[in-house]
This record gives C-alpha cells, structure tokens and sequence, in this order.
C-alpha cells in the first residue's frame, strides 16, 4: 500500500511525505517544492545528496542559490545562472526554487500523490507537478505543467536539477551521446565537445567521464545532447543502490554537474534533465537551445524515477 501524510515538519518546515515498501520520499513545498529524500527502504540508502554544511531552510527570493543549496531535487526555471532577459533579470536558478508551491495530496486505488504548483512572480507562468508513487512500485513518477499566462511567447530552460550522493564505487548511466563543455569549466578540456564518455583533458589524457573519480579534486559542467534514449543513471555498487531518470517531452538533454571536491569541497553529482542550454539563458535563446512556449500555451512532460537493488560492493565510503 502507498501512502501520504503532511502531519511532519522539518526544521519548522511542512514535510509531506510519500512512502510505500520500496521507496519513502520527503517534499517540502515551502522551499520550492524540493523533493529532499529519496530512500530505498530495503537498504535504507538515501540517494540524493545533503549539503553537510548548508542545512534546509528558506530563502529569500533573488538568492544566490550555492549559499542555500542544501542538496536534494529541485525545479529550476527559467534560467540558470542570473540572466537578463527581455529588459527583466531573473535570479539565479530561476524563480521558483526559494518560493512556496501549494500542495494537495491524494490518494486512490493503492497509488498516493502529491501536486505542487506555483505561479512565477516574473515569468508569467504557471507550473504544476504530480508525483505519485504506486503500491509495491521502486519508480516515483512526476508529471508535469508548464502554462504560458500570457499571450506573448515564452523561452526558457527548465531543468529538473537532482544531487545525487556519491561514493568511490558510483558510476554514471547514459547512453551514447555529445557532450558539451560549459564554458566556464572548457580550460580543463583540451575540446569544446567530445563523443560521451570519454573526454580529452588537458594534457592529453582521456578520461572516462561515467566513473565517479573522488581523488581528482576538480568540478566540471558538460551537457548531454542528442542522447540516444531519454534516460539517465547513477549505479551506487557501494550501497547497493541503482537509480535512473527517463524522460519524455520537451526533456531532451542533461546537464552533469560533477564535484569531486572541487565545489567548496563539496562531493556530488547534479543530474538534471533539461529543456535547454548552456547556463545563460540569453545565450541559450540566441543559440535556439531552449524551450518556447506561444501565448497561452501548455507544455506537458513526465519524469520516472526508479530505484533498485543491485549486488552491494565492498569499498570506503566518503
């Protein structure tokens, strides 16, 4: 059986929380409806990242997101970095992750769900997610909404941004694809794109980019686009643990953000499906590698993901 209750709070936060005997899913949607928990129940292993400096909490709206990231899954949109658009400046990672999203919960014939939705105080936007979870299933499945309030067209990248907790035996899960450099992270490559995985660094050397590498100390950024099948995963042998996201709609690339303790020293892997890039959005708009919504119109997507066992490996953790 599947059930959701929101009689928790965290840290004076309302908790709503969604659990059967495969998986328990916290979602908190006072702080940007951030899903905070994954669990697998049967091992119980957590598979998204916890900042273990920055605990959850609410920010004001126009924060500088990397100061309250607190780990977890969160929906970014409009853009990613702080971008000026149209004559509006938007603030980093969009408008919708520090905001409070109203919720119902529901449920029905064994399955329980929880809708959030919240309406952009910049963007003239409305954006709706279902996420349900079925008796007996180890997949959370998220629907999505994203409505154009107005009757002007819209462009925008919306990334499903999910940290996933690392160790030295995980390992990335994606199909053949072009990976993109960001930018910002190109001086460490000796190419702007390479065939996924294997990329040449600096220096001549090729590295396979689907192993999690936590003695390299550095944090990279690299999109996958033309990715054969819309589906990514992160294989945890440490804990016994394997996790994937497929995808469907206006999701069509994924960015990696990869810190092996070069991000403030922090360790984890940000997987996160999107509508777009690279990180400004200006420059995403200009390249035509974003998404456009025409006025008044509707854009639907859904999100699985799934979480199972896999043989457990003897290694050290972090």
């Amino acid at each position: 059986m599947s059930e959701v209750t929101d009689d928790w709070s965290y840290r004076g936060l309302r908790a709503v929380i969604l659990q059967n005997e495969k998986l328990r899913v916290s979602v908190f949607p006072e702080v940007g409806a951030r899903v905070f928990d994954i669990i697998h129940v049967p091992s119980q292993t957590n598979v998204l990242w916890h900042n273990p400096r920055i605990p959850l909490r609410r920010a004001p709206f126009g924060s500088r997101f990397d100061d309250y990231w607190a780990g977890g899954w969160d929906e970014v949109f409009p853009n990613d970095q702080e971008s000026v658009v149209g004559g509006e400046k938007f603030p980093d990672m969009g408008e919708v992750w520090s905001i409070p999203w109203e919720y119902q919960t529901n449920e029905v014939g064994g399955s329980a769900s929880v809708t959030t939705t919240v309406t952009t105080p910049i963007s003239p936007a409305r954006i709706s997610r279902t996420l349900t979870l079925a008796k007996g299933s180890s997949k959370l499945t998220a629907d999505y909404e994203i409505q154009n309030l107005s009757g002007d067209e819209m462009k925008f990248i919306w990334k499903v941004h999910a940290a996933f907790a690392i160790n030295d035996h995980c390992s990335i899960i994606a199909g053949p694809a072009r990976a993109v450099i960001d930018p910002r992270f190109r001086q460490l490559f000796d190419a702007a794109d390479y065939p996924w995985p294997f990329a040449p660094m600096t220096g001549g050397v090729k590295r396979d980019m689907s192993r999690v590498r936590t003695t390299d100390h550095d944090c990279t950024c690299q999109y996958l686009t033309e990715l054969a099948g819309k589906t990514v995963g992160f294989r945890d042998e440490l804990n016994g643990v394997e996790s994937r996201m497929t995808f469907s709609g206006a999701l069509d690339n994924v960015w990696l953000f990869l810190s092996y303790g070069g991000w403030r020293s922090n360790y984890v892997a940000a997987i996160e499906p999107s509508t777009g890039y690279p990180h400004d959005l200006a420059e995403a708009i200009r390249q035509g590698h974003c998404s456009t919504l025409e006025g008044n119109g509707r854009l639907s997507a859904r999100l699985e993901f799934s979480v199972d066992a896999i043989p457990r490996r003897q290694g050290s953790n972090l």
